[in-house]
């Protein structure tokens, strides 16, 4: 079964290459046809239009950076779904919005094509080692019929029932992961206002019940002047802006998503988008 990849940004390639490394047969395409360069001498084929990357694969991968690209690559004259053959398995790892994830579903499976949504955790450096965690959900046929694919991508993959539970698994992750971040951005300041070596409060965080995988993981590196994962404010703002969508569909309000939309908003327009999302610990 050949697999036809679209979206080779830092996520992407990662997935790339570890398919390849587990005897995936790959064609790929992007919109800058130069970050399949690397792909294509480990082994990927290289297809020059989304109607040509899907016209020959049983299942086809997106990896893209929001809803609007997503919507730009499955739909239209020249978009997946109006080429891809039936029975193909259309595979999402992107952190997408519910709404559109599910109409984009709906519209493949007039064309008798299978959707699973799998957003992805653990960043570029997750991706390059096939250590993903994955959220997944679709038909639990179709899940199991792609587990090879899944676990050559990811080490912990949870299957969670219909395509919106495994995107409000993921943006909930993310909501916890941005509030906590800024959260120790606004004590380690503080702290080293009043005096406290910097470092030595991150090791006491870590030793207490105010730990958490960003205190653990980031800050050791983000004090040594390293700015952390390659996952951009950019992405963290519009993953964010998703959460805060929430507060109009469930009773249970999100009590800091709105505020928390506005701080990644501050924050890419003070350092850039393109910088890591911790650069939000300084504003």
């Amino acid at each position: 079964m050949q697999i036809g990849f679209i979206g080779l940004g830092n996520m992407g390639s990662g997935m790339v290459v570890n398919l390849l490394k587990k005897g995936f047969d790959v064609s790929v395409h992007d919109i800058q046809p130069e970050k399949a360069e690397a792909l294509i001498a480990a082994g990927a084929s290289w297809r020059d239009s989304i109607p040509e990357v899907t016209g020959d694969a049983g299942v086809i991968m997106t990896s893209l950076p929001g809803p609007k690209q997503l919507e730009a690559v499955m739909l239209g004259d020249a978009g997946v779904i109006a080429h891809a053959r039936p029975g193909t398995i259309w595979i999402d790892t992107g952190t997408n919005s519910i709404e559109i994830m599910e109409k984009i579903s709906a519209l493949a499976g007039e064309r008798q094509i299978e959707s699973i949504a799998a957003p992805v955790s653990g960043g570029a450096k997750g991706a390059e080692t096939g250590t993903l965690s994955m959220f997944v959900g679709g038909n639990q046929e179709t899940f199991d019929n792609i587990k090879g694919i899944l676990s050559a991508i990811g080490s912990q993959i949870y299957y969670v029932g219909p395509l919106s539970h495994a995107i409000l698994s993921k943006l909930l992750i993310n909501y916890l992961c941005f509030i906590n971040t800024k959260a120790l951005g606004e004590v380690l300041s503080l702290g080293t206002e009043a005096g406290i070596d910097p470092k030595q409060l991150t090791n006491m965080i870590q030793a207490g019940s105010g730990s958490s995988w960003v205190a653990e993981k980031l800050l050791p590196s983000i004090l040594e002047g390293n700015p952390g994962p390659a996952f951009t404010l950019n992405l963290a703002h519009k993953d964010a802006c998703l959460v805060n969508e929430l507060n109009q569909s469930f009773k249970t309000s999100l009590e800091f998503s709105e505020r928390l939309c506005e701080v990644l908003q501050q924050a890419c327009t003070t350092y850039g988008g393109d910088k890591s999302f911790t650069r939000m610990m300084n504003l």
